[in-house]
């Protein structure tokens, strides 16, 4: 299946920065305010796009983010999990 119009560079950007906050919280930081603060700013910057693009780009991110959250737990990491499980709970649904 193919992926809506999106911006992979606002994706990308996005999950490394979470990437970096997974590995922050793996080692036992508390990570929660950073990760309001990020997706929050995520959120405001997809829909900066508008249009189809904007959704798009939200639904591309949510997707990834979960299946990182998926890939997470099949490696027995569960404060990874719970990390990108929480990144892409702060998305609009």
């Amino acid at each position: 299946m193919s992926e809506p119009l999106h911006d992979e560079a606002l994706v990308n950007l996005y999950l490394e920065r979470i990437s970096a906050l997974s590995v922050s919280a793996f080692d036992g930081a508390d990570v929660s305010s950073e990760l309001d603060a990020v997706m929050r700013e995520a959120v405001t910057r997809c829909q900066a796009a508008g249009g189809p693009q904007a959704q798009g780009t939200l639904a591309v991110l949510a997707t990834r983010l979960r299946d990182r959250a998926a890939a997470a737990e099949r490696e027995d990491q569960p404060l990874v999990r719970d990390t990108f499980r929480l990144a892409a709970e702060r998305l609009p649904a």
